[in-house]
C-alpha cells in the first residue's frame, strides 16, 4: 500500500478514535480512559513484533525526537480526554484536530520547509472549518 492508502486508514481509524473517545470519556473518568486507550498501544507493539518491525536504529536525534513525539502525544492525549469530559465531540475533536497548524509553523521556521500562499490559505479554511463546526 501507498502513502495515499495509508493516510486514508490512518484518517478513518482517526475519526472512530475520536468517536470512541468521547464514549469512553461519557463512562469513565478521564485517567481511567486514557489508561484503557494507551493500552491499545500493545496490540500494536506485538503487531510490529510479530512482523520484524521493531528494529530501533541508534541514531541519538532519532531517538530523542521520536521519544519527545510520544511524551507529547501521551500529554495530549490526556488532555483530550479532559476536554472530551467537559465539552461535545463536535467541538473538542475539530479544534484539536488543528494540530498541523502548530506542526506547519514549526516545520517551517525550524526545518525550513516552504510555505506558501496556498498553505496559508488551507490553514485558514481549516480555522473556519473548525469555527462553523463549533457553531
Amino acid at each position: 500500500m501507498n502513502w495515499l492508502g495509508f493516510s486514508l486508514m490512518a484518517l478513518g481509524l482517526w475519526g472512530l478514535w475520536g468517536f470512541l473517545s468521547k464514549v469512553a470519556a461519557l463512562q469513565l473518568p478521564p485517567g481511567a480512559a486514557y489508561l484503557l486507550a494507551i493500552t491499545g498501544h500493545l496490540v500494536v507493539v506485538g503487531y510490529l513484533a510479530a512482523t520484524g518491525g521493531l528494529t530501533i536504529p541508534w541514531q541519538p536525534a532519532g531517538l530523542a525526537a521520536a521519544l519527545g513525539a510520544g511524551i507529547c502525544m501521551a500529554f495530549g492525549l490526556l488532555c483530550f480526554f479532559k476536554a472530551l469530559a467537559g465539552a461535545a465531540a463536535s467541538v473538542v475533536v475539530p479544534l484539536t484536530a488543528l494540530y498541523p497548524v502548530v506542526t506547519v509553523i514549526l516545520s517551517w521556521t525550524l526545518l525550513h520547509e516552504g510555505f506558501t500562499l496556498q498553505r496559508l490559505a488551507g490553514l485558514a479554511l481549516a480555522l473556519a472549518a473548525v469555527w462553523l463546526l463549533s457553531k
